[in-house]
């Protein structure tokens, strides 16, 4: 599986078609998809029309600071930064090397990310990558755990596959999740999501690291939204990573729930069609996909086979790990 060009991230550059350092950026940034703008005006459309990743700025491309055209770039600048749309967008500045912060000193957010000359280019790449992959992550992330969300899923599957890399995968689901809310409330419900992302990030992470795995290439923790959460290890984990998972969390459920439910093992609450209904204690459904690289070809089919092997998984009462008994071709 090859990685396909059109995945670059893409790069605006906002800078004075004279300078110097068009031809660094520009080879410093070859592996990005970038597109080069000589004003922040002919940008600032361009940005709305098609959104990039990030945007440099070289401050000799701005008019001179304190003139009436620089005030109308910096509010063009600041309104779209406090803009939902755009506002994931970051903006990383080319500053010189005496640039005098005094006077943006009531730009609130103008300036927030930037490089001093003289350019130095590693410091440019470093800072590029690093900007682009914090403001995807916390834009992708959930919410609430503020685990990676379904983009940075598929990116890492995406990335394994291509790698060639030998690994596992399993999707985490809490069954009678939806009752418990319904009954107890989103709060507690909230403590339940939060308790479970962290019972399962710990797991991996101490298994892993016992075992001396390169947790970069095999690991990663994933919430795909709600009571849904899926992560990937080393092949040879991942069922004691899942077993731990659920004995674990077997034990801890019970202390969420009010005595009198406690003590009779279930709650009473209303189904979708409004009929009282009696629901079991909370419990897990993991499905697993052992030697994935060596069983698909591309991500798609994972969550096809995941899907496929939580409802079997969902049929059985209590918590229970489900794994994909395809052979290996």
């Amino acid at each position: 599986m090859k990685k396909d060009k059109n995945d670059s991230p893409k790069i605006f550059i906002v800078s004075d078609k004279n300078t110097a350092y068009n031809s660094v950026l520009k080879e410093e940034l070859k592996d990005y998809s970038l597109k080069i703008f000589d004003s922040f005006d002919h940008a600032y459309y361009s940005v709305y029309a098609s959104p990039p990743q990030l945007i440099i700025i070289t401050m000799n491309a701005l008019s001179k600071i304190g003139s009436e055209n620089n005030k109308r770039e910096i509010k063009m600048i600041t309104d779209m930064q406090l803009d939902n749309m755009l506002s994931n967008i970051p903006v990383l500045f080319m500053l010189p090397a005496h640039f005098d912060f005094n006077e943006i000193k009531d730009e609130k957010y103008f300036l927030k990310d930037y490089i001093k000359e003289p350019l130095n280019p590693c410091e440019l790449r470093y800072k590029t990558q690093n900007i682009i992959y914090a403001s995807k992550s916390a834009l992708d992330a959930n919410p609430l755990t503020k685990l990676p969300g379904n983009s940075s899923i598929m990116e890492s599957v995406k990335d394994k596959l291509i790698g060639e890399v030998n690994f596992s995968f399993a999707y985490i689901d809490i069954d009678n999740f939806k009752s418990y809310n319904d009954k107890y409330g989103f709060l507690r419900g909230d403590e339940v999501i939060m308790m479970t992302s962290r019972l399962i990030a710990t797991t991996v992470y101490d298994i892993s690291k016992t075992r001396q795995r390169d947790i970069k290439q095999h690991v990663f923790i994933g919430h795909i939204g709600g009571d849904d959460f899926v992560f990937m290890s080393h092949p040879d984990d991942i069922i004691d990573i899942s077993n731990a998972i659920i004995s674990n969390f077997d034990k801890i459920i019970l202390s969420f729930y009010d005595n009198t439910d406690k003590q009779r093992g279930y709650i009473e609450a209303y189904d979708r069609q409004k009929k009282m209904q009696k629901f079991p204690v909370m419990s897990l459904s993991i499905a697993v996909i052992e030697d994935v690289n060596k069983k698909i070809s591309h991500y798609g089919q994972i969550s096809e086979i995941a899907s496929g092997l939580k409802s079997t998984a969902k049929e059985k009462k209590g918590s229970n790990v489900i794994l994909d008994r395809r052979r290996v071709e």
